[in-house]
């Protein structure tokens, strides 16, 4: 019967560590299969079957294939399903399982218990050094709501085009790439494909023993090697402890979008059957409304204290740590949502843990949790360093007192206690100055050099002196969002010089002043814009003006976590968000600077 198989290269690899045993094997069987029609037989059943290839290689095989049933999402007709057939193929090779499904019910949680997946960074050993990458995922080591969490990346050959400027940080989650004329894919699930015609199930054997061979002598791929490394949890909680939770809520969002899951309430009551009580459970489906809430506040970030508790609700939710994962814990948060997936029920949380969707940061900040694994980050808290001299400290700054200061009918300047004042009078030997506040803004000011060869986007904001990374967000954002308007071109500085540039400052309240927008110009704007996007000399400079900051405090607590002192949770944040900064800065070949006190 197995010789009926036909298999594409599409499997998972685990490590058993002598831990394999007949009612494991069972266990994963009747998880997989517990989605089958009822009353249905198997078309195909086989357990720990001796088997050995024409290459000859031993193994065992385990394998189901039997028909299941899928709910039709577009009738409204609940009796209304789709007939369909599932397999589940576990190999066993040695001390490997090798895992082949289609259409089951998900059995992963056994798995990933009893058994040690194979990840990405392992994987990346079945690529050769002559591979050509096309197509990488990266999820940024941040957790930061002002900062890109992941992005993706497609050319002929990404080696040697794709800047590696901070891929210390980033973790690679799918890659794909040329080996030839074959094509191999894996993902951070552990799952590896490589594209073929249908093959017999001794045919996959030869080929996925060939892969294992890799995966115990080759070395790991040297333009992968660049990137975030795995390392073990229990060594990273021997040296740091986490400091903040982020839930990865997006992947959720966009499953229940497409119908793939729904979310339901759990509704308890009880009723009198004769002479007893009888609680009951009723699921109802949540209302957009209520959804739309739920996902706003699973969103935020929460820091994490001492005692693993969640801040804000030390009383119910708290981080777990078990053997080699972290789970998220709560008594309450979440207790009566659930979630559906081919029609079965689970706890929203419980299918968070399972599916690993969350991420974790720690009191230092190279380490951070993701996917079930734990990573360091290869650029090392050298970086802090770096992040540092982007502080510019500017006298007087802590005499400003207001961020754009007070406004009559009669004012023609910004005060000079106020931010935008004060970035006036720094930049007063720039050749162009306009107050873009407002409105389509680009940024607070713009700025143009003719003999620097610079373009400068300043943006400004006013608070007490402090560490706290909450007052950056707003700013940060600013300046992130506006890196792409930073590359304008003539025809677009030229339509809102002649247009929303023209008229005078009017205050966020109302008051309309005397205020030329166009605060520094010359006779010759249209020939000097042209000139200056022509040189090839030159460079653009994103700025943050932020009176808040001091360069000497937040030296004082970055270099404890040089010294792998503890800090406070929000000044991993703070690291995080000026990291976050600097990176998409110069990923779009601008100059990061910030403006600060000493």
């Amino acid at each position: 019967m197995p010789e009926r198989l036909e298999l594409t290269k599409n499997v998972q690899f685990y490590k058993t560590n002598n831990c394999l045993d007949e009612n494991v094997l069972s266990d994963v069987l009747n998880e997989a299969t517990s989605n089958q029609e009822q009353d249905s037989d198997f078309i195909l059943k086989t357990f720990r079957d001796i088997r050995t290839t024409t290459g000859n290689i031993e193994y065992k095989l385990t394998a189901k294939v039997f028909p299941t049933t899928k709910p039709v999402y577009f009738l409204s007709d609940d009796n209304i399903e789709d007939r369909i057939f599932a397999f589940i193929i576990l190999v066993e090779i040695d001390d490997y399982l090798v895992v082949l499904s289609k259409s089951c019910a998900n059995f992963s949680q056994i798995l990933k218990d009893k058994f040690e997946l194979i990840q990405t960074q392992d994987l990346s050993k079945l690529f050769g050094s002559n591979v050509e990458f096309q197509r990488m995922s990266l999820r940024n080591m941040t957790i930061s709501d002002k900062a890109v969490r992941s992005r993706s990346y497609e050319a002929s050959n990404l080696r040697g085009t794709l800047s590696t400027h901070a891929a210390g940080r980033s973790i690679p989650s799918h890659i794909k790439v040329r080996d030839g004329s074959r094509v191999k894919s894996i993902s951070g699930t552990g799952r590896v494909v490589e594209s073929s015609a249908r093959q017999s199930i001794d045919d996959i054997v030869d080929w996925a023993n060939l892969q294992i061979q890799l995966l115990t002598t080759a070395n790991q791929n040297d333009f992968l090697s660049l990137f975030a490394k795995k390392i073990q949890l229990k060594e990273v909680l021997e040296n740091s402890k986490p400091s903040a939770l982020l839930i990865d809520i997006y992947q959720i969002v966009d499953n229940i979008l497409d119908g793939t899951l729904k979310l339901k309430y759990e509704l308890k009551k009880m009723e009198v059957i004769g002479s007893k009580k009888k609680r009951s459970k009723k699921y109802i489906k949540v209302s957009d409304r209520f959804q739309a809430n739920l996902f706003s506040n699973l969103e935020k970030v929460y820091e994490i204290n001492s005692d693993l508790e969640v801040v804000d609700f030390e009383n119910n939710s708290e981080l777990r740590i078990n053997k080699n994962t972290l789970s998220i814990l709560s008594k309450s948060l979440l207790k009566n949502i659930k979630i559906e997936e081919n029609g079965k029920l689970e706890n929203f949380l419980t299918y968070i843990n399972r599916k690993g969707l969350f991420s974790v940061t720690f009191e230092d900040p190279k380490y951070m949790y993701f996917m079930d694994n734990c990573f360091e980050d290869r650029s090392g808290i050298s970086e802090v360093d770096s992040i540092l001299e982007m502080l510019q400290p500017q006298k007087d700054i802590e005499k400003v007192v207001s961020e754009k200061g007070t406004f009559t009918d009669t004012h023609k300047v910004f005060d000079a206690n106020s931010m935008f004042g004060f970035v006036e009078n720094i930049c007063v030997d720039e050749d162009y100055i306009f107050c873009d506040d407002l409105g389509d803004e680009w940024a607070d000011h713009i700025t143009l050099n003719l003999t620097d060869l610079s373009i400068s986007f300043i943006h400004s904001k006013h608070g007490d002196e402090s560490t706290s990374a909450s007052n950056l967000h707003d700013v940060v954002g600013q300046g992130i969002k506006n890196l792409g308007n930073m590359f304008f071109s003539k025809d677009q500085i030229d339509q809102k010089v002649t247009t929303s540039l023209l008229k005078q400052y009017k205050s966020g309240k109302g008051t309309q002043t005397q205020i030329d927008r166009i605060r520094k110009t010359t006779p010759n704007f249209s020939t000097d814009i042209d000139s200056l996007l022509k040189n090839h000399r030159l460079y653009r400079k994103c700025i943050l003006s932020c009176s808040f900051i001091s360069k000497q405090a937040i030296q004082v607590e970055f270099n404890k976590l040089k010294n792998k002192q503890p800090v406070r949770g929000h000044i991993v944040q703070l690291l995080w968000i000026l990291s976050s900064f600097s990176h998409a800065t110069k990923e779009a070949n601008v100059i990061p600077i910030i403006y600060c006190a000493a």
